[in-house]
């Protein structure tokens, strides 16, 4: 049986050079049967593979294309822009191509946790790994490692300051109010600072743990060890601890560590065998002068040039 909401809600997503993932993301979708009112819309963001031609060929999805890579933020940006012009959505939902739905309940569930708290903008869901390991759940959170399994410990709806990106039902309302992300952001923390910019106006940020998908894995972060993520992450990281963390310095400076040493897999645990040394590191560290320089010069100004107000 359905559910019929009268919400309706878009669903976004961002594709680059990533196409039987970002394929497995939309017919997993299918799962959903208790809500109704969706559609999904992709963004092919300046692939160089045939994604963009592959995807055209499926049917009941808003297909859009840049001819070049504008990263994470500038994407999902056009993406709020597109849909509220063509759909006015009561919900968006910004979906990394990485998640897996398994739930039929879990988008009526997170739009039940907002339309029952008006000042409610934000809902994440619990989000694991395909092994059934936990990964960010909310801002609080402190995670040790990644070897924690999902034993339902965390099936609570609660308040937090912030909860992850990958799978987040935004009210279009808070959009058509405090804009679109920052996008002095590449990518991440952009999520997090959307959530802390709406808290600071008094608005609540929702985790519920009762909805849950699998997130493959961040891709970039992942890929750390590459100079172009170095770059991006490590301006990323600091601009964001300017803005909000009590000890500044102290991600500057792990940001110089990271000029030199990586872990090769972010998820494993800090050991020996884990840790990647950049023979690259005169490059880094001409990057992590430029992080340095300009998330001091940017962290008071919020950059979008697709503000929806």
């Amino acid at each position: 049986m359905k559910y019929m909401y009268k919400k309706k809600v878009c669903i976004v997503c961002i594709n680059y050079n990533a196409l039987e993932t970002t394929k497995k993301c939309i017919s997993s979708l299918k799962k959903v049967t208790k809500y109704d009112d969706y559609n999904i819309t992709i963004l092919d963001n300046g692939s160089i593979d045939n994604s963009y031609q592959e995807l055209k060929k499926i049917k009941n999805i808003d297909l859009i294309r840049s001819n070049t890579n504008l990263g994470y933020t500038k994407g999902i940006n056009l993406l709020w822009e597109y849909c509220i012009k063509k759909y006015n959505p009561d919900y968006i939902c910004n979906m990394n191509n990485d998640i897996i739905t398994i739930q039929s309940d879990w988008l009526s569930l997170m739009i039940d946790t907002l339309d029952n708290n008006k000042h409610a903008m934000i809902c994440g869901n619990k989000l694991i790994f395909p092994d059934g390991r936990l990964q960010m759940l909310f801002l609080e959170r402190k995670i040790q490692n990644f070897d924690l399994k999902d034993k339902g410990q965390f099936n609570f709806i609660r308040e937090t300051k912030a909860v992850g990106g990958a799978n987040m039902l935004i009210k279009t309302q808070l959009i058509k109010e405090i804009g679109g992300l920052d996008e002095n952001y590449f990518f991440g923390p952009d999520d997090i600072d959307y959530c802390m910019r709406a808290v600071k106006l008094g608005y609540k940020v929702i985790y519920n743990g009762f909805s849950k998908s699998i997130h493959i894995g961040s891709f970039s972060y992942k890929s750390a060890k590459k100079d172009f993520i170095y770059r991006h992450q490590s301006y990323g990281l600091i601009l964001f601890s300017l803005r909000y963390d009590k000890n500044k310095i102290k991600m500057i400076f792990k940001e110089l560590v990271r000029v030199f040493l990586t872990r090769k897999d972010p998820y494993a645990k800090k050991e020996l065998k884990n840790i990647y040394f950049h023979k690259t590191f005169f490059i880094r560290f001409i990057y992590w002068i430029q992080s340095v320089y300009l998330a001091i010069k940017n962290y008071k100004n919020i950059k979008c040039s697709r503000c929806i107000k």
